[in-house]
């Protein structure tokens, strides 16, 4: 019984030391003449911690493929790996199968044979077998020797790349063939250090045995140029780090240079908190220029923002670009000059009316004096979207709280040049809405634009002039953008307020035609609310689509109230209002008629 212990134990630690020790096949395929250029490693027997001692498993490339059980197993694999124990570039992998075993050759050498046991101890047939032998073969040597993140870099003189290298088979790599004066080329462990010297192309070459991994290499001029600096003025009670955020990027992009086709990522700028009246900031902004025709450019730019104590007027005049609503061509929507003593609000509403083509819509301002002009912006916008009543609504809603907190930025425009100032990609049928208001502060005139053009046409191209004969929809420049309106009334009787879309008579200064609907004009209302009486008394404020379905949208003293979407005939109260007896109660409301809804709408008090 001792003796049969010892011995147990004798042929555990023996299976122990054969787990841990890998077949090398070179021996045998030396024999054979197939040994020359290969790789130790690359395919390699093990053996099995399993019942038998035999028990051994074929691995190529790091890949399972084939496992033997019982007596000749080990001896079996190490004769499969001296057929493929060569280069192993491009190989042919068959099956033969006869029923009672079946044979898998390799370049017209046969490599295993499985039979009827090896079948039933897989629970399938030799056929079934050597079939699945097969297909792990393949999907091993489908695993690259030598893999790199990208086989091709493109650089600017004195940058740096790099790129990932492993292997599937152990082994040093050698790095050749490429040309120091354009690139020096080093690999440091797992990544191939690559330093750009000057313009030019070379490669490199990563070899391993038999095997190769060639590297493109191109050093271009800069596709561009990343400014170390850059100030952004901002406005607002306080600006939200959203608007902050918004001004830095249109200034980065604005004065960062990059060749035609070249594309800039901005890095987020790390604005969190709102910036106050008097208060500045500076914060790093990283910037990336990429371009198929020139060299990589990274940087960062340091932006210093102020909220600067500006002005703003109420403008002295109103441009709306409404005709054509639906939009079926490319062409010029609406154009104007923008002047230091007249600040305008733009009013735009447009559809993509072309179904299955999408369209671009566009607003730029261009400077043709010789001094730089600066305009400061605010604004509100929506869309794309199929709602026309939905994007007036948002924009409107937005406006309004940019407008009464004063949420702007001052935006640059060159001289003798042009600032893209929104674009829109317009699928079929979607529509967008947008207020801007725009006061300038330095230089002028500017000219704003609006045009619409398909994809693959080129900005200049857009001459055609498509408003003027699209009726019935507004268009024009109208002196004046406020309706400012004083009411005292009586609480303890029902009174008129006013109606919303018809009340500023607006003439367009160049063809007298009439603003319809009001459409971007402010109605400022400031009720005087008067109970004579020895009681307290509410009264209420009715909003009434008289024209047709409509949304309303208003500031009662500072607080946002949405009647939301008005049937026509539909009344709905707005808000109530108590008054002390013998007191008055003043109020101010603040509204606009909302783009894509049918004005006017009737305001109205009653007493409850």
């Amino acid at each position: 019984m001792r003796g049969r212990r010892v011995g147990l134990v004798l042929l555990a630690v023996l299976s122990v030391v054969l787990l841990r020790a890998e077949g090398d096949p070179r021996s045998s395929a030396a024999s054979r003449g197939d040994a020359a250029g290969a790789l130790p490693g690359e395919v390699v027997v093990v053996r099995l911690a399993s019942r038998w001692i035999g028990d051994a498993e074929l691995r190529v490339r790091g890949q399972s493929v084939a496992r033997l059980f019982g007596r000749g197993a080990w001896t079996r694999l190490r004769t499969a790996a001296a057929v493929l124990y060569r280069p192993l570039h491009t190989v042919s992998v068959s099956v033969e199968d006869r029923g009672d075993q079946a044979r898998v050759i390799v370049d017209g050498r046969l490599l295993l044979v499985a039979g009827k046991t090896d079948a039933a101890r897989e629970g399938t047939t030799p056929g079934s077998l050597a079939g699945r032998w097969t297909a792990a073969l393949q999907q091993a040597l489908n695993v690259p020797p030598i893999r790199v993140s990208r086989s091709e870099i493109v650089l600017s003189p004195g940058g740096i790349g790099g790129i990932s290298v492993s292997t599937a088979i152990p082994g040093a790599i050698r790095v050749e063939g490429f040309d120091p004066a354009v690139a020096d080329v080093q690999l440091v462990r797992d990544t191939l250090n690559i330093a750009a010297r000057r313009l030019g192309r070379t490669g490199a070459i990563l070899r391993l045995g038999p095997y190769r991994a060639p590297v493109s290499i191109a050093v271009l001029r800069p596709a561009g140029t990343v400014p170390v600096a850059a100030d952004v003025v901002v406005t607002g009670s306080p600006a939200s780090p959203e608007l902050v955020r918004e001004a830095i990027d249109r200034r980065l992009r604005q004065i960062i240079r990059r060749d035609p086709g070249a594309s800039v990522d901005l890095g987020q700028a790390a604005v969190h908190d709102p910036l106050g009246p008097g208060a500045s900031l500076s914060i790093p902004v990283g910037v990336r220029i990429r371009s198929p025709y020139g060299g990589p450019v990274e940087g960062s730019v340091m932006v210093s923002v102020s909220n600067a104590p500006i002005r703003l007027a109420d403008p002295a005049r109103l441009l709306v670009s409404n005709r054509p609503e639906t939009i079926t061509d490319s062409g010029l929507l609406f154009h104007e000059k923008l002047t230091a003593d007249h600040p305008a609000r733009l009013l735009f509403h447009h559809m993509n009316g072309t179904p299955g083509q999408p369209r671009i819509l566009k607003i730029t301002l261009a400077n043709p004096g010789t001094a730089r002009a600066r305009v400061h912006y605010l604004s509100g916008l929506a869309g794309p979207s199929s709602d026309p009543v939905l994007v007036g609504h948002l924009a409107t809603a937005r406006f309004l709280a940019a407008l009464t907190a004063g949420l702007g930025y001052v935006v640059e425009v060159p001289p003798r040049g042009t600032t893209e100032f929104t674009a829109y990609n317009l699928p079929p049928l979607a529509l967008v809405s947008g207020l801007m208001q725009y006061q300038v502060i330095e230089g002028g005139p500017v000219d704003l634009t609006v045009h619409v053009r398909l994809p693959w046409l080129l900005d200049r191209t857009v001459t055609t002039d498509l408003g003027p004969w699209a009726f019935p929809h507004p268009r024009g420049t109208f002196p004046g953008a406020l309706v400012d309106v004083t009411r005292d009334l009586l609480i303890s009787q029902p009174s008129a307020v006013g109606d919303l879309g018809i009340m500023s008579d607006l003439k367009d200064l160049r063809t007298g035609e009439p603003l319809v609907g009001d459409y971007g004009v402010l109605y400022r209302f400031r009720l005087r609310l008067l109970n004579p009486t020895d009681r307290q008394a509410t009264v209420a404020l009715h909003a009434t689509a008289a024209g047709g379905p409509a949304r309303g949208l208003f500031l009662i003293d500072g607080s946002v109230t949405d009647v939301g979407y008005l049937q026509a005939n539909e009344e709905r109260v707005v808000s109530s209002f108590t008054v002390s007896p013998g007191s008055t109660r003043e109020v101010t409301v603040l509204t606009m008629p909302i783009a894509g809804s049918f004005y006017p709408v009737r305001l109205a008090i009653r007493p409850q």
